[in-house]
């Protein structure tokens, strides 16, 4: 294109290009305080390192967003004065011509009506006619987060794998706890938070060897890369060792 064409379309459109820049600067700084925030409230390495790149990718967002508000500060107020710019063309309307649609006659088609006959007695009982059943709902709400096994209410013993899905849109981490009893206070991490989606596969090994026998909580959350999880998903089992 034309350089004397660019710098006239930046001349016509310098106020939504100002609009844009300054919409994309308040995000690399949202983005900036949020990274800060999380690193430095987290407590698990691997969410320090997650929360480490994000500052990284925000703080150079901020530089090339400034340098290019800064790029077209200088063309709009020192090289477009200077420069003699052609006119931007303008729309011309079109005309449109609606033809009417041609009818086209449609044959009549002959239906064939079926007569209902009688039906023969057959001296046998009517039979009841079995009352569909409705299917069980499905098990997890958020299909991007379940714990499919073990089940609730399943009895277990000794070491297990927990297993389920934890996969969700712009996916960054899941964790796996355990609280004591139907609401825990506090949860434990299974093992440090995981980096890599599990689709239907095995998400953590939970080894409940030594633990007292009774009513215990599973939980999975899923993070993602915003800092934002849907709603966990926990599951109640029983501890028998």
């Amino acid at each position: 294109m034309d350089p004397a064409r660019i710098l006239s379309l930046i001349n016509a459109y310098a106020m939504w290009l100002y609009a844009v820049g300054l919409l994309a600067l308040l995000f690399a700084l949202y983005e900036l305080q949020q990274a800060r925030k999380n690193k430095i409230e987290t407590i698990f390495s691997l969410e320090k390192e997650f929360a480490a790149a994000r500052e990284r990718r925000a703080r150079n967002t901020l530089i090339i967003v400034l340098a290019l508000l800064a790029l077209l500060t200088w063309l709009k107020f020192t090289v477009v004065p200077s420069q003699p710019l052609p006119p931007l063309p303008e729309a011309t309307a079109t005309r449109l011509i609606f033809e009417p649609p041609t009818a086209v006659p449609i044959a009549p088609t002959l239906t064939r009506t079926r007569i209902p006959t009688r039906p023969r007695p057959t001296g046998l009982p009517p039979t009841e006619t079995p009352t569909p059943t409705r299917a069980p709902p499905p098990p997890c709400p958020q299909p991007g987060v379940c714990i499919t096994s073990p089940r609730s209410e399943q009895v277990i013993a000794g070491e297990i794998t927990v297993q389920g899905t934890a996969n969700i849109e712009a996916f960054q981490f899941y964790k796996v706890e355990y609280g004591l009893g139907e609401n825990p206070e506090p949860w434990h991490s299974i093992g440090d938070v995981r980096g890599t989606p599990v689709v239907d596969g095995a998400l953590v090994i939970w080894n409940t060897t030594g633990f007292p026998n009774g009513t215990y909580t599973l939980r999975l959350t899923v993070v993602d890369m915003t800092g934002n999880f849907a709603p966990p998903f926990a599951v109640r089992v029983i501890v028998q060792n």
